[in-house]
């Protein structure tokens, strides 16, 4: 029988990347590892972007989903608002943007 992993994002402290710093210091992404240190379950995370903030194109060696909680997240010319569902198969490169308002997403790393 599986144990249940239960985690509240509110209980999880936000890690800024420190690579997104702009000119005052303040960072444009923040993250918070909810399934960091859990065994057998999957990594997840919940990051938040600045308004306008943009990656660089990159790919990751794993399926991710992206699930849009708050704000938009732009990709490939579409815009995905709160609600939506976006998925990127391994080694495909991609950048997204965050839309006026920022953008508040579950990245969930498929194993």
């Amino acid at each position: 029988m599986g144990v249940i992993f239960q985690v509240n994002e509110n209980d999880v402290p936000w890690m800024e990347y420190e690579a997104s710093l702009d000119a005052s210091g303040r960072a444009q992404i923040r993250v918070k590892p909810l399934t960091l240190h859990a065994r057998d379950v999957p990594p997840v995370q919940y990051v938040e972007y600045a308004a306008g903030q943009t990656d660089p194109l990159h790919s990751h060696k794993q399926d991710e989903f992206f699930i849009v909680t708050d704000g938009s997240l732009w990709l490939e010319g579409v815009e995905n608002a709160g609600g939506s569902v976006i998925f990127i198969p391994r080694d495909t490169e991609y950048a997204v943007r965050a839309g006026e308002n920022g953008a508040r997403y579950f990245r969930v790393v498929v194993l």
